[in-house]
C-alpha cells in the first residue's frame, strides 16, 4: 500500500517521506498538488499537506474523489483551520489532522486509515460534540466513538505502560519493544493487556491513536 505525499512545501514533502519511511510505509508519488496525482489503486494511500483553507481547497479536494474515489487520504491541514472547516473537510479524507499534531499521530492516523477506518481528531470532533475523542469508524458506517475518550490522570497507567504505549506510536512490534526495555515478549502482551483495559481500547490501532493524543512526549523517553 504505497503512500503518496502532497504538499506545497518541498521541505515538508520531504519531512513526511522521511517519516513515512522511517515507519516502513512504502512511498510513492511526490508532488505538489492533487491535481497532479493520475488515477490510483484503491489500495493506495495518499498523505496531502494544505496550509489553504476555503472554496478552493474543497474543489480541489472534490477533484480529487472524482478521479480517486476509493483511495484513502490523510489530509494534514494548518492550526489556524477551525474546528468547523475540519469537519467539513473530513467528507473527503479519511483523516483530517492540524499541523500542530506529532509524528506520531500521523503515523497512527496511517495505521488507522490502512485498517479501514475514518477518523476526525479531537479538534474537530469537538465541532462534532463528540468531547474530547477521536471518532474512529469502518468505512460505510456511521460516525460513532470507536476510539477511547480523554481519561486525565485517573487511567492509572504506570510508567512503564505509559512507555509501552508510547513505543505503541512509534510502530514498535512487541519484540522490538521487549528487547528494548529488557523484558521477555510475553511480558510485554500482558502490559498491553492491563493497558487496553485501562483505557478502554479493544486492539493496538486504537491504544496507539490514544496514546497518540493523550500521552505527554516525555512519555516516550525513557
Amino acid at each position: 500500500m504505497p503512500v503518496h505525499v502532497v504538499g506545497e512545501s518541498r521541505l515538508l514533502r520531504d519531512m513526511f517521506l522521511t517519516i513515512c519511511e522511517a515507519n516502513n510505509y512504502e512511498t510513492g508519488r511526490c508532488c505538489g498538488a492533487l491535481s497532479e496525482l493520475p488515477q490510483l489503486p484503491a489500495r493506495d494511500m495518499v498523505l496531502c499537506y494544505s496550509h489553504g483553507a476555503g472554496a478552493e481547497l474543497h474543489e480541489e479536494l472534490q477533484a480529487f474523489r472524482a478521479r480517486n474515489g476509493a483511495v484513502p487520504l490523510i489530509l494534514i491541514t494548518g492550526d489556524e483551520c477551525p474546528a468547523a472547516d475540519q469537519l467539513q473537510l473530513s467528507r473527503y479524507a479519511e483523516a483530517v489532522i492540524p499541523e500542530r499534531k506529532s509524528a506520531g499521530a500521523l503515523i497512527a492516523a496511517l495505521q488507522v486509515v490502512q485498517d479501514g477506518y475514518r477518523m476526525v481528531l479531537s479538534g474537530a470532533a469537538a465541532a462534532a460534540a463528540v468531547e474530547g475523542g477521536v471518532p474512529a469508524v469502518r468505512h460505510g458506517a456511521e460516525p460513532q466513538a470507536a476510539a477511547p475518550a480523554r481519561q486525565e490522570a485517573r487511567h492509572g497507567l504506570s510508567d512503564r505502560e505509559r512507555l509501552i504505549l508510547a513505543k505503541l506510536t512509534e510502530g514498535a512490534t512487541n519484540k522490538s519493544i521487549a528487547n528494548e526495555l529488557g523484558i521477555c515478549e510475553a511480558t510485554v502482551k500482558v502490559h498491553l493487556r492491563t493497558c487496553f483495559r485501562k483505557i478502554g481500547a479493544k486492539n493496538r490501532t486504537q491504544a496507539a491513536l490514544w496514546a497518540s493524543e493523550q500521552l505527554p512526549p516525555q512519555a516516550h523517553r525513557h
